[in-house]
């Protein structure tokens, strides 16, 4: 069993300390196994590298429900953490614990399931600290996963700072996201930011990404650990401005820029397939931008 996740904005370190896996077998029986590798930054692991929790671990066979692995609460000195610019602060996790998707065993299997922890829609600030909310997490069985490495035109982060210069952070700086969204989505006024409730017809993100500049100035972004299946993607400069517990479409100034495309996630024969999608043309640029166009 592994972790990994997804980095929300102005955050140095996500510590955290883990407990236990818990899990509820056919009989109504609890089992509870102590994690390995409990202590640890969220931050290192992102994209598709992941955290070993658990290894080695014997199951019996059968159906196991109410699967979720318990957290040390923090109070900022001691267990999670949140770290930025205005100190450590504590962490903790909805209901005490993060959820994962029921369990089938069966003889001499081999199961590998890595939780993904979604922090641009998962985390939030309180007046006591940060919580993790489950709304953020995602389980995945190995076999029925890939990975999606997503090149983006660069004329689409061009075009979308000069339209929204006014709107920039200071110094002119934009925070450039990915958005993926389930395959119900065909039209880029489909696509929500991320928020809790909406009373609009917008679909809310299954996971949001970083667009990042490698060596050679490509500009790319890695989801790691999805589902196989359909999906569409969204762009934005605006991601600064999205508050993922504030509807900012219709409360705020955040825009959807760009439509990405259509895209398939397919797992592979054994799981963990890279599928890459370009986003307008790729890496080799040339897209021509404006709100509300399409690409992919």
């Amino acid at each position: 069993m592994t972790i990994s996740d997804s980095p929300m904005n102005n955050v140095d370190r996500v510590w955290l300390s883990m407990n236990e896996l818990v899990m509820t077998d056919e009989r109504g029986l609890e089992h509870r196994y102590a994690v390995h590798n409990p202590d640890f930054d969220l931050l290192n692991f992102q994209g598709m590298n992941s955290h070993p929790l658990i290894t080695g671990l014997r199951i019996e066979q059968g159906r196991y429900h109410n699967v979720h692995l318990t957290i040390h609460p923090g109070t900022g000195n001691q267990g999670s953490a949140v770290e930025n610019g205005q100190g450590r602060h504590g962490l903790k996790a909805e209901s005490g614990y993060l959820p994962m998707a029921d369990l089938t065993v069966m003889g001499g299997q081999h199961l590998i399931h890595t939780l993904d922890v979604d922090l641009y829609r998962g985390m939030f600030q309180t007046s006591e600290g940060f919580e993790l909310r489950h709304m953020g997490i995602r389980s995945t069985d190995y076999p029925h996963m890939g990975h999606l490495i997503g090149e983006v035109d660069p004329q689409w982060l061009a075009d979308c700072e000069m339209e929204f210069a006014s709107l920039s952070l200071p110094g002119g700086v934009f925070k450039h996201l990915a958005y993926l969204y389930p395959d119900v989505v065909t039209d880029i006024d489909q696509m929500a930011d991320s928020s809790i409730n909406r009373n609009d017809q917008r679909v809310l993100p299954t996971a949001v990404s970083p667009i990042y500049a490698d060596a050679q100035g490509d500009w790319h972004f890695v989801m790691g650990y999805l589902p196989e299946g359909n999906y569409r993607v969204g762009y934005s400069c605006l991601g600064h401005l999205d508050d993922p517990q504030i509807d900012d479409i219709n409360d705020g100034e955040f825009v959807i820029y760009r439509d990405g495309g259509s895209l398939t996630v397919e797992a592979g024969e054994g799981g963990g397939h890279q599928n890459v999608h370009e986003c307008g043309n790729g890496h080799s640029g040339g897209g021509h931008g404006g709100h509300g166009g399409h690409g992919g």
